[in-house]
């Protein structure tokens, strides 16, 4: 019984520690600190750091567009640029997934996808 409740434990401490989080945090002109996203991604931590850092940067750059001073000013400098697809084609989460597995992409490249076509990028 103890061994089983081991395992348990184990297995959630993996799957817990699997998880790649963070939060933007931005000032109103009268100071106020205030959170605008909060994300998280727990498929693969060499690829979900960078699916996390796009969308928290493109909420960066959606603050400052509003007039809010943000935090974390490293994320006003993320380029945010996709691969472009191949030609004739569409990016969608298994094209991308394809070209990662196959080292056509990235970790980051990937990354940069997976939140790119999540946030309905894709569609613009």
């Amino acid at each position: 019984m103890k061994i089983k409740s081991t395992c348990i434990v184990f297995a959630l401490a993996l799957f817990v520690s699997a998880c790649t989080s963070g939060r933007l945090e931005y000032f109103t002109a009268e100071g106020e600190r205030k959170v605008a996203c909060e994300t998280e991604y727990t498929w693969q931590p060499s690829v979900d750091k960078y699916a996390v850092e796009y969308v928290l940067a493109h909420c960066a750059q959606e603050a400052v567009s509003r007039g809010y001073t943000v935090e974390d000013t490293a994320l006003l400098e993320k380029d945010l640029l996709v691969p472009p697809p191949p030609e004739g084609k569409a990016w969608s989460h298994e094209l991308a997934k394809q070209h990662h597995a196959k080292g056509m992409l990235t970790d980051k490249e990937y990354g940069y996808l997976i939140a790119y076509l999540d946030l309905g990028h894709d569609s613009d």
